[in-house]
């Protein structure tokens, strides 16, 4: 007839009641943290560069400078070539007495360096009447040049009291190391009578005793005198 089932006997599987559902918290959720706060920082601090928000110190209303000044510069003083702002005040240059010695009282040398600057008897007796005596000495060759050296010019010297900047340029007139525009100024010229353009000032046609005193005074600070301006013989 078959096993005999004992019922009394415990089931093999449990019930389905008896299972857990995991979707539930196991423990009950609270309100207070996990972890003692401490006093010690979570991190090593770091050091910046930038600025604080706020001033670590109150702002000093002290007089007294945070630093001691000191009479070096803080930076190194700067050597220039170019002139100052300031005007140069205009020096005449010093007379080369020879140009006024008459032609036969010159020695022989002195008659031979002047004949090499195209100089005669009569043109060297005779002021304004060799053509050389309009080129400035920068027009000059350097043979024309070693010769008027000898004689004792310079460039300073022979632009003044042999070609009396009539060899400059207008716009030249006015530079630092020259700066004698003022007295063509004076005598009545400006870039239009220098250029040709207009006819010559009223002064160009005086002689040295029609001119006003302040036009002689210009004259004489172009290195003219009396038988240069009027050009007579020596």
């Amino acid at each position: 007839q078959g096993d005999i089932i004992d019922s009394t006997s415990p089931p093999t599987t449990s019930p389905v009641n008896d299972i857990i559902d995991t979707s539930t918290p196991t423990t009950s959720p609270t309100v207070t943290p996990s972890l003692r706060p401490s006093s010690l920082p979570s991190s090593i601090p770091t050091l910046s560069q930038a600025p604080s928000r706020e001033p670590t110190d109150p702002p000093s209303l002290s007089a007294i400078p945070s630093q001691k000044p000191t009479n070096v510069p803080s930076i190194s003083p700067t050597l220039s070539f170019m002139p100052s702002a300031a005007p140069i005040q205009y020096s005449r240059p010093t007379r080369v007495d020879i140009r006024y010695i008459p032609w036969n009282e010159l020695d022989p040398e002195n008659q031979k360096i002047a004949m090499n600057l195209d100089y005669t008897n009569t043109t060297w007796n005779e002021y304004g009447a060799n053509p050389i005596e309009e080129s400035s000495w920068e027009d000059l060759t350097t043979e024309q040049t070693g010769n008027a050296s000898l004689l004792g010019y310079d460039m300073k010297s022979w632009d003044c009291w042999i070609n009396h900047y009539e060899g400059y340029r207008w716009i030249d007139m006015g530079q630092p190391f020259i700066q004698v525009l003022q007295w063509f100024t004076s005598l009545g010229w400006d870039i239009q009578s220098w250029t040709g353009k207009k006819e010559a000032p009223e002064s160009d046609s005086k002689t040295w005793y029609d001119l006003t005193s302040e036009e002689r005074f210009s004259a004489a600070q172009l290195c003219y005198s009396r038988i240069t301006w009027n050009e007579v013989e020596v």
